[in-house]
């Protein structure tokens, strides 16, 4: 890695992301145990309440808990903005997200109207925070390139993602017995899975994956106009859609714009699987093989969504087969640089050594957590096509994998505290 790259003394304390990282598996092991209380129902309706409440425990329980704390952690040091007081910062968003997730959880498998009101409270009071403080920390960039563009309009499609949401948690909560408004649920969903979560990814993969995986740059066109063309794309699918559905213009004209955006999408699986090919370090990399299971997963999901296949099956498949793999791997190589980091700041007599960063998360246990995830992939997918009861395998396996990633990040941090105390007892 080029940490030349990284402006390192601006790195904030070890738990602004850390509370975050160390949250987001107990909710994808809390999806596993959702799957085996009432996993017939979960993948029969995607409007059911049930299938609700398992993709918000992954998309905010999971993937937006890390994004969170990745963001706050990658803002001043890719960046060079720090988030001010970020201690007190990260721990409200951290308490508002986690319990604003579980009320709305609640609130879809109980039908009570008060959840979904302290779920619209909660969650709307933790995304107003966190978009305010990231703009107001993009808007401090001295320097403005392709990076500073994509992190922007990500944080856009996410700002789009609350409003929608924040609207159907209200018409929920307030109006229960009135159907639910589809239309705006399909936007909600596509702004949450392509406006927000793939264009961070994204945004986030164009700095991390040539600095850790030890790649060429992504080609700087690339990184300078595809996020703006999908965004682009995406708002003028949006009252397209809205328009279709209301009989006025044909369903194709949409569906071409849901095209272009797929071509997008997979221009970038297609390059970040061609750049790791060419990566300049040959040695094994376990996190690699994350990276390339979350691609495959973004092709086969694009391909699902132009042939307008199976809503349920593309969810599944976008969410288990693309986002959660990349998210993993970024985990498995952003905690041990980022204790081997901590430490290495804290260390007055060099008589004490400091683990490397496979000491901290040694290739064998994120290799072990990457076979069970795989599983637990194929399990869901199965549960999609086949019999029900598959359902209960894939929510045994999901609750084994989430463990091994929980085991492996408390035991990173319990070596973090261990070698700390040691440098402080050097002192």
């Amino acid at each position: 890695m080029n940490a030349a790259l990284l402006s390192l003394e601006q790195t904030p304390p070890l738990s602004v992301p850390f509370r975050f990282f160390l949250t987001a598996p107990l909710f994808g092991i809390l999806g596993g145990l959702f799957l085996l209380y009432d996993g017939s129902l979960v993948f029969n309706n995607r409007w059911h309440p049930d299938s609700l409440a398992m993709v918000h425990l992954f998309t905010l329980g999971f993937i937006t808990m890390v994004m969170f704390g990745a963001i706050l952690q990658l803002l001043p040091v890719l960046m060079v903005s720090p988030v001010p007081r970020p201690v007190l910062v990260s721990t409200v968003l951290h308490i508002l997200l986690t319990l604003g997730t579980l009320s709305l959880v609640l609130a879809f498998v109980s039908g009570q109207a008060w959840l979904m009101l302290c779920a619209v409270v909660l969650l709307g009071l933790s995304f107003v925070l966190f978009i305010s403080i990231v703009a107001y920390c993009l808007i401090r960039i001295k320097t403005r390139n392709a990076i500073f563009t994509a992190m922007g309009l990500a944080l856009s499609g996410l700002l789009v993602t609350v409003v929608l949401g924040i609207g159907l948690a209200m018409f929920l909560g307030l109006v229960i017995t009135l159907p639910l408004p589809l239309v705006l649920t399909d936007l909600h969903l596509t702004w949450g899975l392509v406006g927000w979560i793939a264009l961070l990814v994204m945004s986030v993969a164009y700095q991390v994956v040539p600095m850790f995986q030890i790649t060429p740059e992504y080609p700087p066109t690339l990184t300078r106009w595809l996020i703006p063309l999908i965004f682009i794309i995406l708002l003028v699918w949006t009252p397209l859609y809205i328009l279709a559905n209301l009989n006025k213009i044909p369903v194709f004209v949409p569906q071409l714009l849901i095209g272009l955006m797929g071509v997008g999408l997979s221009v970038f699986a297609i390059v970040t699987l061609n750049i790791q090919a060419r990566r300049l370090r040959k040695l094994p990399d376990v996190t690699l093989n994350y990276w390339r299971v979350g691609m495959v997963g973004l092709l086969l999901s694009v391909i699902l969504a132009v042939l307008s296949l199976s809503p349920v099956f593309l969810v599944v498949l976008f969410i288990g087969g693309f986002v959660l793999p990349v998210i993993q791997g970024m985990l498995y190589k952003i905690t041990p640089f980022l204790v081997w980091l901590h430490l290495q700041n804290q260390r007055v007599n060099l008589g004490i050594k400091i683990p490397n960063m496979k000491q901290v998360i040694s290739d064998r246990q994120a290799r072990r957590q990457f076979w069970v995830y795989l599983v637990a992939l194929g399990l869901l997918m199965g549960a999609v096509l086949g019999p029900f009861y598959v359902s209960y395998a894939a929510g045994i396996a999901l609750i084994c994998s989430f463990l091994l990633l929980a085991y492996d990040l408390y035991s990173a941090l319990r070596l973090y505290k261990s070698v700390s105390r040691k440098i402080m007892a050097s002192r």
